[in-house]
């Protein structure tokens, strides 16, 4: 979080931004060295503590059940709750993200009618847009990045549509509230760019495979801007196995990850240890995608099969 935080002021220095923290246990010691390191760039935070949030949630939805991702990945879905009725426009990043460039024209944008601005996921499968209720035409959107209408959202009470919906599927999806806001917020989401949200297995992946996988694809990214977002990405995402704070990671992007996290007090932090072979084998699998992208396809399907089918 530190290091997403630090890559966004570098690259936005001349921009008012105020840090809202959404806090799941972090510890006071943890909260002094990001107040210190915000009051050294004159930057403001504020820390919202979820945990009891999302005790109330067992309880809201019937048979909650988040897999592998931890409860806290619902607390998106409660933004317009916890923050204050001031903020009526937020840019939603997840933590492992790092900002590489200016993005004022992305949270200056006209969202009209859209309640958000969110980045396609053209990977996402076939049985996911099945199991929710979207056609395979449809964009599916992936919600590590979010710009959001908060004024729209609350007074439209999407929140209540949410885990409305959530209950009506039982409490059980594949990818949470990525999965819900998808639903609930059809046809309401403006479509960036590649750039804003650019997951790092992307950088392997051929803009025609990303074409075939999803047939709304190019309606909203050329070849040209999706190589540009390649190698210029405004946001990278780093949404996959290959972690930059693994170590053994192979991840092309992991130098960005590794100047911003010079910069924050948890400079001298070690990399996980545990992983070097999965994260040797995984890089193969990326590598392999570029060449022949229906062994990637094949692996992942039976990694994931179990899990859709759930």
């Amino acid at each position: 979080m530190a290091v997403s935080i630090v890559s966004m002021i570098e690259h936005n220095k001349t921009e008012q931004l105020i840090f809202h923290i959404l806090s799941d246990g972090i510890s006071e010691d943890n909260k002094r060295k990001i107040q210190e390191m915000l009051k050294f760039y004159g930057r403001k935070v504020n820390f919202y503590p979820i945990d009891g949030l999302m005790d109330e949630l067992k309880d809201k939805i019937k048979g909650l059940d988040t897999g592998r991702f931890r409860i806290t990945t619902l607390a998106r879905l409660l933004m317009g709750s916890i923050l204050p009725d001031t903020v009526t426009k937020v840019l939603y990043l997840d933590c492992d993200t790092v900002v590489l460039r200016n993005i004022s024209s992305l949270y200056n944008m006209r969202l009209n009618n859209c309640i958000a601005a969110m980045a396609a996921e053209p990977t996402i499968y076939p049985e996911v847009k099945e199991i929710l209720g979207l056609t395979a035409e449809d964009t599916y959107y992936n919600a590590g990045m979010i710009l959001m209408n908060l004024s729209l959202w609350r007074s439209e009470d999407k929140e209540s549509d949410c885990f409305n919906y959530y209950n009506t599927m039982g409490g059980r999806l594949p990818f949470n509230d990525q999965d819900i806001l998808n639903y609930v917020l059809k046809d309401r989401i403006k479509r960036v760019g590649q750039t804003y949200d650019f997951i790092t297995n992307y950088y392997y992946f051929r803009y025609s495979t990303l074409v075939e996988k999803s047939s709304s694809y190019a309606e909203g990214e050329s070849r040209q801007s999706f190589n540009l977002a390649k190698h210029h990405p405004h946001i990278v995402h780093y949404a996959s196995d290959e972690r930059p704070w693994n170590r053994g990671n192979f991840n092309h992007y992991s130098r960005a990850y590794e100047k911003y996290l010079r910069l924050t007090p948890f400079a001298e932090a070690k990399k996980a240890k545990g992983k070097e072979l999965y994260m040797a084998a995984y890089h193969m699998m990326n590598v392999v995608t570029f060449v022949a992208p229906a062994v990637r396809q094949y692996i992942s399907d039976r990694y994931y099969n179990d899990r859709i089918k759930e």
